[in-house]
């Protein structure tokens, strides 16, 4: 299921790119990413918001090298791609986001081992 996914990717996560210190963020980013997936599930439309939203949060945190933030949007994103029950044809959002986190892979180490996971 998605679900076990997610939590196969977290699993996986905390034991290469996030680190020993990322446990208790991660329980709450689980709940989190629960909590958006209810919200955006009432209108499939949602989903396109959320990861748009998630990506120009992300490319703040680019632009202001705030090294916290890049693990917990990067598996947001992971998840509301996953949940996404559909791309427009022509849509050019998998395009930016892969522009995106490109970006992060000149970062140090844990943060480009994260993106490099997502692309």
């Amino acid at each position: 299921s998605d679900h076990a996914s997610l939590s196969d990717h977290g699993a996986m996560s905390d034991h290469g790119t996030m680190g020993d210190r990322a446990s208790v963020p991660t329980a709450g980013l689980c709940l989190n990413c629960w909590s958006l997936q209810e919200l955006v599930s009432r209108d499939a439309g949602n989903y396109l918001i959320l990861v748009e939203k998630i990506l120009g949060k992300t490319k703040e945190v680019q632009d202001r090298c705030d090294y916290d933030l890049v693990t917990p949007l990067a598996l947001l994103f992971y998840s509301a791609v996953l949940y996404a029950p559909h791309l427009p044809p022509g849509s050019e959002l998998l395009l930016k986001a892969a522009s995106v986190y490109h970006g992060f892979l000149t970062w140090p180490v844990p943060y480009c081992d994260t993106s490099r996971e997502l692309l």
